[in-house]
């Protein structure tokens, strides 16, 4: 069958911290991709975390890549919120959160065999 996903992020975060994109690759056998990518300019020390609905973290890192981009394979699970936040050491208030809804759907046919 096919599968079909609502993918909808929503970003929280200050207007002028727009250095941050996530974009959704796909679903896989093994889980749902995501491609996150950061801007940082000046080199300095950030943190990319992943939480479930309930705030247990999936992953959590620190980074200090200039131009950051990493995939990320959620597992398809029941829990359908994860949050990616990145937050940059050096300005503690640039805090950027996304919401992302991962409910996946999936279409079966069925034909009639003779």
């Amino acid at each position: 069958g096919t599968t079909a996903m609502a993918v909808h992020a929503q970003s929280t975060s200050n207007p002028a911290y727009k250095n941050v994109e996530i974009r959704y690759l796909g679903v896989t056998d093994d889980g749902v991709l995501f491609n996150v990518a950061y801007d940082n300019p000046n080199g300095s020390k950030f943190s990319v975390m992943l939480l479930y609905k309930e705030g247990t973290p999936l992953f959590q890192e620190v980074y200090s890549d200039k131009k950051f981009e990493k995939r990320f394979m959620l597992p398809k699970t029941d829990n359908d919120k994860v949050t990616f936040v990145v937050r940059n050491f050096r300005d503690a208030d640039l805090k950027q959160s996304f919401e992302i809804n991962t409910h996946i759907t999936e279409d079966l046919v069925v034909t009639k065999v003779k």
